[in-house]
């Protein structure tokens, strides 16, 4: 798990990388900071794909991981920013401009009124802490949201129950 975190902390920081270096560097800068063997594909528009034997993480593809749940779509107004896959499960950040937090509680709301999602009772949904949990089908989905800078960023974490 410490080297899926490292990895993912350390995808964000090739995003500027990639404008201004070699993909063999930034493969090497991954290599060295989770000593072991990673592949690095960056793109020409600022994309990040890094694979490690803990999982892959994407920067700016705007692309799910593989295996996420079709009905946890984007929020409207929402850009993916990143997503990855690990052992553990499945994650997506997504950013949008101003306070969104009416737009987030209409979306969590919308997943149970309309796609089969259930509240797991030992979250309280919503309110200041800006969380929710919802299961359906042995899965779970948290959603963490929080506005800071101008922005609103949500985490979603997808787990097998």
């Amino acid at each position: 798990m410490r080297r899926a975190l490292a990895a993912a902390a350390l995808a964000a920081l090739l995003v500027p990388l990639a404008a201004c270096s070699s993909q063999q560097t930034a493969e090497n800068m991954v290599n060295d900071a989770l000593g072991g063997s990673a592949s690095v594909d960056m793109g020409e528009d600022g994309e990040v794909r890094i694979d490690t034997s803990d999982g892959s993480y994407e920067i700016g593809t705007g692309e799910f991981p593989e295996g996420w749940p079709a009905d946890l779509t984007l929020i409207p107004g929402f850009t993916l920013a990143s997503a990855a896959s690990t052992p553990e499960g499945l994650t997506a950040q997504m950013i949008a401009e101003g306070d969104q937090a009416a737009a987030v509680d209409a979306y969590a709301k919308d997943l149970q009124a309309n796609q089969g999602w259930s509240v797991d009772p030992s979250v309280p949904p919503g309110g200041v802490n800006g969380m929710w949990a919802l299961t359906k089908e042995g899965k779970v989905v948290t959603m963490f949201s929080a506005a800071s800078g101008g922005q609103t960023i949500v985490i979603f974490s997808v787990t097998d129950r």
